[in-house]
C-alpha cells in the first residue's frame, strides 16, 4: 500500500513507521522523496485529499491581528502537495549576509553561514525544477531581454529562478504512490504529538480524518512539515504533558513569526523602448516557468547592509495595466474590490470579511470610482506600464506570534491568532534600495522611477501586503533559550522530533522561502537517514553477534 485514505481506516487503526512526516507539501515532500530507499519505512501524512476541499481547508480559519495579512485560510494549502499547488515558483537563495548576525538587525544569525547550504541549494534546484542552479547574472544576460547597464558601489543585479512544472503534488504523485517504503495517507489530520511521561520523547501522533474516524501513527522518528503558522500550532496544542506545548520550555514556540511585506511602490518609465523589455520584468505570471526562466532584480551590496545596518530588500518590473500600479487600486476600497472579484472568478477562497470589503467600498467610493473608470479607459485602450514590485525583508520581532485561540475547528483543535507585527525600522532598507536605483537609473538615462507620494519614514505604503511567506515560528538556534530546534532542525529536548520548513528560519532574507526550505528539508533527510541507518546497523551487529535459539 503506497497511498491510503485515512477516512476509510478501521476504529482506532494504528499505523507503523520508522519515520513519520506531517505535511506533504515542498518540505514533507522533499524529504519523502530523499528517504526512499534507505530501508526505512516512511509514512506521509497529509491533510486534504487530491485536490482542493473547501471543508478541509475552513481547518485553517484563524484570527488576525497587528499588520494587515491574509487570511489563514487561503494563505496556505491543504492538499498533496501543498502550497506548491498555487505557487508561482520563484526562488533564489539566501544571501550570505542574510546568515550572519548583523548589527542593526536584532536577533539574526544562523548557527551556520551560507556555505553549509551551497551543496543542498544545488539539490534542491533541481527538486524545484529549475533551468540550472546558477543564479550568476551574467550567466543569464542575453538578447532580447538584456540586463540594464546599472552597476554602481551601491546597487548590484540578482536573479530568480521560475521553477516548471511547479506543483510538487502533480509532479512527484506517481513517484511517491508507487514506492514501496513510503505510505502516503490522505486526510490524516494530525491533532495531537503524544510523549512519554516526562514530555521528552514523541510516541505516536494523534490523527482525525473530517467524517470521525482516528488513529494512531506511532514511529521513531517524527517531522513538522506543515508550515510556517501549523507547525506552531500543533507544537502548542500538544501540551498534554508540558503544559506550554512541546519545545516551549523557554516560551518561544510562535513567536518572531515573519512575512515578507511585498509593494507597489510606484512605476519604471524608461527613456528608451530598448529599456522597456529587460530581464528585470516579470511579463506574465501565468507564463513564469514555462516561457520565462528567470527574472533580475535590484538589491543593496551586502557591504552596503552591513556599512549603514539595514535590512535586505529586492526590487523588480513586473508589467501590468496602468490602473493597477496608481494609488486608488491599493487604498482600502480598491483592494476590498480586487479581493471580492478574485472571490467571484474563484482565484482566492473566500475569507469570511465580506461585510468589512463592502464597508470598505462604500467608504472609499471615490477611490473605487476611479479604479473602474480606469478599468474601463484600459479595456479601450490597453496601457500596461512596469509595476515597481519591493520585496522586503522583515526582521526577527519576539512580539509577532502565533497563539492558540479558545475557538476551535471541526477535528477539536484550538484555533490561531496571527499577531504580525513588522518593525518599522524595516523601512529603512527599502527606502535606501529605491533612492539608490532611482538615483543610478537617472544617472544612467535609463528613465525615471516614478514613485508613489508618502514618506517611508512614516508609514508603510498602501499597497503593503504579506507575501504568504511564514517563517520563524520554530527559529533556529543553538541555544534552547533563543531558539526552538537545533541546527540539525531536531526541536530542543525532544531527540526524536524534527522541523521542516521556513518556520525554522531564523530570519527570512528578501527572496522567496521556498529553494531554501527545499535544501534544508534535503539536509535534513539526510541527517535522519544517516542516524536511523546507523542505529539500524547497530543493532544489526548485536544480533549477528548473540547466539541463535538452541
Amino acid at each position: 500500500m503506497s497511498v491510503a485514505d485515512a477516512g476509510k481506516l478501521p476504529k482506532d487503526a494504528r499505523i507503523e513507521a520508522d519515520v513519520c512526516i506531517v505535511g506533504a507539501g515542498a518540505a514533507g515532500i522533499a524529504i519523502a522523496r530523499a528517504l526512499r530507499g534507505s530501508g526505512l519505512q516512511v509514512a506521509l501524512l497529509e491533510s486534504g485529499g487530491l485536490g482542493f476541499e473547501h471543508r478541509t481547508q475552513f481547518l485553517y480559519l484563524g484570527e488576525l491581528a497587528g499588520q494587515e495579512a491574509f487570511s489563514t485560510v487561503y494563505s496556505r494549502f491543504r492538499q498533496f502537495g501543498g502550497s506548491t499547488t498555487r505557487w508561482g515558483g520563484q526562488c533564489r537563495p539566501f544571501d550570505a549576509a542574510d546568515f550572519e548576525r548583523r548589527d542593526g538587525v536584532p536577533w539574526s544569525g544562523w548557527p551556520f553561514g551560507l556555505e553549509e547550504l551551497v551543496p543542498w541549494y544545488r539539490a534542491a534546484s533541481a527538486v524545484c525544477n529549475l533551468s540550472h542552479a546558477e543564479f550568476s547574472p551574467e550567466q543569464w544576460a542575453s538578447p532580447p531581454d538584456p540586463m540594464l547597464p546599472l552597476v554602481s558601489e551601491h546597487v548590484r543585479s540578482i536573479i530568480f529562478q521560475f521553477g516548471h512544472p511547479r506543483d510538487f503534488g502533480a509532479h512527484y504523485r506517481s513517484e511517491l504512490f508507487g514506492a514501496d517504503d513510503v505510505a502516503v495517507w490522505l486526510h490524516a489530520n494530525v491533532v495531537e504529538l503524544q510523549t512519554d511521561a516526562s514530555g521528552s520523547h514523541v510516541q505516536s501522533a494523534l490523527v482525525r480524518s473530517l467524517n470521525g474516524r482516528s488513529a494512531v501513527v506511532t514511529a521513531r522518528t517524527f517531522i513538522l512539515a506543515c508550515g510556517g503558522i501549523e507547525n506552531a500550532r500543533l507544537l502548542l496544542a500538544s501540551n498534554a504533558e508540558q503544559p506550554g506545548g512541546l519545545g516551549n520550555r523557554h516560551d518561544l514556540v510562535g513567536r518572531f513569526f515573519m512575512d515578507h511585506p511585498y509593494c507597489v511602490a510606484g512605476h519604471f518609465e524608461p527613456r528608451q523602448e530598448a529599456f522597456d523589455r529587460t530581464l528585470y520584468a516579470i511579463e506574465d505570471y501565468e507564463r513564469t516557468g514555462s516561457d520565462q526562466k528567470a527574472n533580475a532584480a535590484f538589491a543593496l551590496h551586502e557591504h552596503i547592509l552591513r556599512d549603514e545596518r539595514l535590512n535586505n530588500c529586492s526590487l523588480y518590473f513586473v508589467r501590468r495595466a496602468a490602473y493597477k500600479t496608481d494609488p486608488p487600486y491599493f487604498s482600502r476600497g480598491g483592494r476590498s474590490l480586487a479581493q471580492l472579484v478574485d472571490v467571484l472568478r474563484h482565484r482566492e477562497v473566500p475569507d469570511r470579511h465580506f461585510p468589512r470589503h463592502l464597508l470598505n467600498i462604500a467608504v472609499g467610493a471615490g477611490d473605487v470610482g476611479r479604479v473602474l473608470l480606469a478599468q474601463a479607459r484600459q479595456r479601450l485602450r490597453p496601457v500596461p506600464r512596469l509595476a515597481l514590485r519591493a520585496v522586503v525583508e522583515a526582521t526577527p520581532n519576539r512580539d509577532s506570534r502565533v497563539t492558540l485561540t479558545e475557538r476551535r475547528d471541526a477535528l477539536g483543535m484550538r484555533r490561531v491568532r496571527v499577531d504580525w507585527r513588522v518593525n518599522p525600522t524595516d523601512r529603512r532598507g527599502l527606502a535606501r534600495l529605491l533612492e539608490c536605483v532611482g538615483s543610478e537609473v537617472e544617472r544612467l538615462a535609463l528613465g525615471r522611477l516614478a514613485l508613489h507620494p508618502g514618506d517611508l519614514q512614516e508609514r508603510w505604503p498602501e499597497s503593503t501586503s504579506g507575501g504568504k511567506h511564514h517563517m520563524g515560528t520554530t527559529r533556529m538556534h543553538e541555544d534552547p533559550r533563543e531558539g526552538v530546534v537545533d541546527p540539525d532542525c531536531r526541536v530542543h529536548g525532544l531527540p526524536n522530533l524534527y522541523i521542516a520548513g521556513s518556520s525554522v528560519f531564523p530570519t527570512g532574507g528578501a527572496v522567496n522561502p521556498t529553494l531554501t526550505l527545499v535544501a534544508l528539508a534535503l539536509r535534513l533527510a539526510d541527517h535522519v537517514r544517516a542516524e536511523l541507518s546507523g542505529g539500524r546497523a547497530e543493532q544489526a551487529g548485536e544480533r549477528e553477534e548473540s547466539p541463535g535459539p538452541c
